[in-house]
């Protein structure tokens, strides 16, 4: 009796060490807080997410928490100032040993409040300003990926398109967005874009849904081609802040403009439209994770890691539009978007 008392025991002795093991494994394990500006239904954050999963497969190595502020559904200064205030009382309160943080809007109201902070090191990454808009160039725990639009590639289709090239004269283009910062950032990067051979007219941002419409009318009279690249943050009009929803704006884009118009982010085509050469949400995710890996498994000073500007670029596509328009490309472009699973009917 006495030696299945002994027996029992030792066992119950030894699941009780197996579980303070794990839990203290569990509590020491690094951590990584994946902070989005947006809300993780917008096409361009599940696309990060995809990138970063790809490199954050061992689980059981970190810890990973994610939150999301949700600024492109709420562009107000007020509620932005409350969703960055949320996320810092949520790092102060998890103290996350790195934050991978997407977009301008979570540098902004969150992670530059962390620069140089020696227990926390950062990654951003889909930041369309510049490092320096955020105080990062000279911050000691601070590295990540810029956002920049394939203006290179969206110029070189622009010089492959067919009916283009008839017009034997460069090619007049118009740049039409949202007035959000995101924005602002696309509109700094199209201004100092050389567009040779091409000309670019004019370069406008507008903040409501009417300045939207007649710009595009006015524009299509002036261009070949019209550029966007965002179009999320447009008010109903003056008096109404309500958000015009993304497939309302591009289904009467292509509906009413009187040339082509073309996405500088994939989503456009998601969203209805014709096409789109995209800076890839998937390389933004992919390089963040693997920096963040670098910082806590290998323990990588992040001044090593020097700031990198965006490489890759997605092609995306509705054959039903450009057969519309006759917007024929060489067919190396829908080879490009079918490998991509982004070719829509």
């Amino acid at each position: 009796m006495m030696k299945w008392r002994l027996e029992k025991a030792l066992m119950w002795l030894f699941l009780l060490v197996t579980l303070v093991l794990i839990a203290w494994y569990n509590l020491t394990k690094p951590s990584i807080l994946v902070l989005h500006s947006y809300d993780k239904d917008y096409s361009w954050v599940r696309d990060i997410n995809i990138g970063v999963n790809r490199v954050l497969k061992n689980k059981y190595l970190y810890q990973v928490r994610w939150y999301y502020m949700d600024t492109k559904r709420h562009p107000d200064e007020r509620y932005k100032t409350s969703a960055g205030i949320s996320a810092r009382d949520l790092i102060e309160q998890t103290r996350p040993d790195v934050i991978i943080a997407m977009d301008d809007d979570a540098q902004k109201y969150v992670a530059k409040y962390f620069s140089n902070n020696p227990k926390i090191k950062i990654v951003f990454g889909g930041v369309n300003k510049e490092a320096e808009d955020y105080g990062y160039e000279k911050a000691s725990n601070v590295t990540g990926i810029l956002e920049r639009l394939p203006l290179t590639a969206i110029s070189e289709t622009l010089q492959s398109t067919r009916h283009l090239q008839q017009l034997k004269r460069p090619v007049q283009i118009a740049y039409l967005g949202d007035s959000s910062e995101t924005v602002t950032g696309d509109a700094n990067q199209i201004r100092k874009f050389d567009w040779a051979p091409h000309q670019m007219k004019e370069v406008r941002q507008v903040k409501t849904w009417g300045e939207w419409q007649s710009s595009i009318l006015e524009l299509g009279q002036q261009v070949d081609v019209i550029l966007l690249t965002n179009y999320r943050g447009l008010q109903r009009s003056a008096t109404d802040p309500s958000l015009v929803p993304a497939k309302e704006v591009v289904a009467w884009t292509e509906k009413n403009s009187l040339v082509p118009v073309v996405g500088g982010n994939g989503f456009y085509t998601e969203d209805g439209g014709m096409m789109a050469i995209g800076t890839s949400p998937f390389e933004q995710g992919e390089i963040a994770a693997r920096r963040a890996l670098q910082i806590v498994m290998k323990k990588v000073d992040p001044k090593m890691l020097p700031i990198v500007a965006s490489q890759e670029f997605i092609v995306t596509m509705s054959g039903s539009r450009m057969k519309q328009r006759q917007f024929q490309l060489p067919k190396v472009y829908e080879a490009a978007a079918h490998a991509g699973d982004q070719y829509f009917e």
